[in-house]
């Protein structure tokens, strides 16, 4: 069984974007907590557009 948990935050448009500092720490925590509490089994990923997130939940 696969669960999708989807959280937002909108910026506008990528191409104009510039992360904070901490945006890019709130990142790369996320990354790491998820990878020491899922032995695999959750994958954490940074997904920018509407078809990256379809093309995630369809795999």
């Amino acid at each position: 069984m696969k669960h999708i948990y989807f959280v937002a935050e909108t910026k506008g448009a990528m191409s104009s974007m510039q992360l904070r500092m901490i945006e890019e720490a709130k990142i790369h925590c996320a990354h790491e907590h998820f990878k020491a509490i899922s032995a695999d089994s959750v994958v954490y990923d940074v997904i920018d557009s509407y078809a990256a997130l379809m093309d995630k939940v369809m795999r």
